[in-house]
């Protein structure tokens, strides 16, 4: 399979699960044709684990279930070509409704880790962190049940705790980091991206836009005495620091709903519900040749070179990986909530 690989990509980017496709050309001869697919080896739902070296280091791109595979067949000898598609673990996840299962005097992060659990054959590894405003109701007045599959219910206490869910492939081949918890933003910055600094630069271009739809205020209603009170949601957080000097104006307000929420609840949805995404959104594609590691999703890194509106740190949103032989390029998005830099200088 290695010999036949032609090309592959990868992407990682927050608010949606991960995916690949790999594609390989092979012949009539090749053990693809004559054993592979005949036997079912690459019929979807297979796990394939893609693994990618850089510099003699490896790395676990991806690693899930194939959902669809498709096949061009030519009249040029060795030139058929099959190409595979698929998901991270999550896609396992998504597969049977379970509905109506309950998780009694369970709060929403110990429901989380059972869910997880029933997926270590796939070496999963719980990261489950805890709400702080975590409600456990007595069994005799309510118990939580289970609605959709392990993927939509998961994600959907993960949004009403303001948290976020995701698989991630590592750090050893055949082992994934399932993380449930807040959406972190602080940290050590990744070796700067670098644009027009002659020998330095790793970038040849970055595109930069500014949407004020995306930028909003968020806001819920608690109860105090008689009356609802409207609160709204910081823009900030203790592990969500602001990244610009600078933010953008709010262009809308989101109402939460918080009506049939307890106190706790509701104080946890205020402090979490911020806006949805981030209205100040660059693009830019590295060539890891040059800028001599693979950049990381969900992490923070420098930027200079791209004046003073847009230098400084970023939240590194999406990561697409493109391979080819001898060849690794990574096409990126990064996110903050405004224009001008915290600080002036960068991590080089």
């Amino acid at each position: 399979m290695t010999a036949a690989l032609e090309s592959a990509e990868v992407t990682e980017a927050t608010g949606r699960r991960s995916g690949y496709q790999i594609t390989f050309t092979y012949g009539k001869t090749s053990p693809i044709a004559t054993e592979y697919l005949p036997s079912g080896m690459l019929d979807p739902m297979n796990r394939v684990i893609l693994v990618a070296t850089l510099d003699g280091v490896s790395r676990v791109l991806a690693d899930g279930p194939i959902k669809r595979h498709d096949i061009t067949a030519t009249r040029q000898p060795g030139q058929n070509r099959l190409t595979l598609t698929g998901e991270d673990i999550t896609g396992y996840m998504d597969l049977i409704d379970f509905t109506g299962f309950p998780f009694p005097a369970m709060p929403p992060f110990a429901r989380v880790a059972l869910i997880v659990a029933k997926y270590a054959m796939y070496g999963v590894i719980p990261m489950v962190i805890p709400s702080p405003f975590s409600v456990v109701a007595s069994p005799t007045d309510k118990i939580a049940q289970q609605q959709g599959s392990d993927f939509a219910y998961v994600s959907k206490l993960a949004s009403d705790a303001g948290y976020v869910f995701y698989m991630k492939p590592g750090p050893e081949v055949g082992t994934n980091t399932a993380y449930w918890g807040p959406e972190v933003r602080v940290g050590t910055a990744q070796p700067a991206l670098t644009l027009d600094f002659d020998q330095m630069s790793n970038l040849d271009e970055m595109s930069f836009s500014v949407d004020a739809n995306v930028a909003e205020l968020a806001f819920g209603f608690v109860k105090a005495g008689n009356f609802s009170v409207p609160v709204p949601a910081p823009p900030v957080g203790i592990l969500k620091p602001p990244l610009a000097g600078r933010p953008v104006v709010p262009g809308k307000t989101r109402l939460l709903e918080t009506e049939r929420l307890s106190a706790p609840e509701v104080a946890g949805m205020i402090l979490s519900g911020t806006a949805k995404g981030d209205p100040v959104l660059a693009n830019g594609t590295i060539d890891l040749a040059r800028y001599g590691q693979p950049l990381n999703a969900r992490q923070l890194v420098g930027l200079r070179g791209a004046g003073r509106a847009h230098d400084g740190v970023w939240y590194v949103s999406s990561v697409t990986h493109s391979l080819t032989r001898g060849a690794w390029r990574q096409s990126f998005q990064l996110a903050r909530e405004g224009l001008m830099p915290q600080k002036e200088t960068v991590t080089p």
